[in-house]
């Protein structure tokens, strides 16, 4: 079966982190035979601007083209803007780069984020006579709907257009159904979990990461955005209470600056996803205070390390953290992260009750090579001549 994939970001050596989810799904598809091939989009931006942002700066630096393994992977660059949403056409020209840049001819066009990814992916899919299959992560569900009608419009077509419409939570799921009449089937990427947990306990792993061996160690690990709630953690940190403790911040992004700066935080960037699980064991605990999510992949990695975790009632996270799997908060509020920050260090047993519900979770759930037969069976029933395999057709 060859499947191509269209995705936005993926790692490199430059870029060690970024698609991470991306590539521990692709690289469980190719163990198990499938003949894959990725096209990840990145927005063309002229050189004098793309040089402002951090983002674009880094991007401009990712190769065309690589080789993950027996994964070949070329970077398409479009044109796209940050107003995408509101205006133009970026899908169009997307569709016609996928078109231009086919690696080989796949069975199947398999998109990640419904626009414009996904929606350009299945109008090169109907020009090859191919199926076309999206998955929904977060964003594309809950933030690019309500920006304009625009938007909207796009986001219900690329999910009507697809012969089959995947998401990483049920909340995604209920989502997409309210805004489309659709019901994607939920499929959580999962993790491999052959690398956790960390072999190393927690006093080795903070010698081995050069971490305080005994000072409590807050971690924080993802993009450094206001949307991450990475604000309202320094603001969390900086009460009396907690001046003793470590704000741990793994990531890159716009307010690395600001956690270098602060009193009690450590910025720590470009962390191969190899060392993640060490960064996990060495802390107490990892918050995530998003404002939106949609499945967190750090937070089923802490659940496979054991890790405590603290994190924002929003999208997924409720789902994976219910069943008191770990300590959830409201977004936007510094003073309830630093309650449950001090209530887990004052009192650690419950948290680590709470830690290990969690592992049990993951271990049952959210193994990448079980996600990605799942995934496989999924591919086969869109192929011609394939015996059904009890999933319905995704509502048109």
């Amino acid at each position: 079966m060859k499947v191509l994939w269209v995705a936005s970001a993926y790692p490199w050596p430059g870029n060690p982190y970024g698609g991470i989810f991306f590539q521990t799904q692709a690289q469980a598809l190719a163990r198990l035979g499938v003949d894959l091939a990725l096209e990840v989009t990145m927005p063309w931006i002229p050189s004098p601007l793309a040089w402002l942002s951090e983002r674009h700066a880094q991007q401009r630096l990712a190769p065309g083209r690589q080789l993950d393994g027996a994964i070949p992977v070329q970077r398409l660059r479009y044109f796209g803007h940050r107003f995408q949403d509101y205006f133009g056409w970026p899908h169009r020209d997307l569709t016609r780069r996928i078109l231009d840049h086919l690696p080989f001819r796949p069975d199947l066009i398999h998109a990640h984020f419904a626009y414009p990814m996904g929606l350009a992916a299945v109008r090169a899919a109907r020009r090859l006579g191919v199926p076309s299959v999206i998955t929904l992560h977060g964003s594309d569900v809950n933030v690019s709907p309500d920006q304009c009608a625009l938007g909207a419009r796009r986001f219900r077509l690329a999910v009507a257009g697809a012969d089959r419409v995947l998401c990483v939570s049920g909340a995604l799921g209920e989502r997409t159904a309210r805004l489309t009449g659709v019901q994607p089937i939920c499929l959580p990427i999962g993790i491999d979990l052959r690398r956790f947990p960390s072999a190393l306990d927690q006093a080795q792993a903070r010698a081995a990461l050069e971490l305080p061996a005994g000072r409590p160690i807050v971690l924080s690990i993802g993009f450094l955005h206001p949307s991450k709630g990475v604000e309202l953690a320094l603001e969390a940190l900086r009460h009396p209470d907690l001046a003793g403790a470590l704000g741990l911040f793994v990531g890159n992004g716009p307010l690395g600056p600001a956690i270098a700066a602060s009193a009690n935080g450590l910025w720590r960037q470009g962390v191969p996803n190899a060392r993640i699980a060490d960064y996990l064991a060495a802390a107490d605990l990892l918050i995530l205070p998003s404002y939106a999510e949609g499945l967190p992949t750090v937070l089923v990695e802490a659940g496979a390390c054991g890790t405590p975790v603290i994190a924002t009632s929003v999208g997924g996270i409720p789902e994976l953290l219910g069943g008191d799997r770990g300590r959830l908060i409201p977004p936007g509020s510094a003073a309830a992260l630093r309650t449950a920050i001090l209530e887990l260090l004052r009192e650690p047993e419950p948290a680590r009750r709470r830690a290990a519900l969690l592992r049990a979770h993951v271990a049952a759930g959210f193994d990448a090579d079980r996600q990605a037969r799942e995934l496989l069976d999924i591919y086969r029933t869109l192929l011609p001549g394939a015996a059904p395999r009890g999933l319905p057709p995704t509502p048109r």
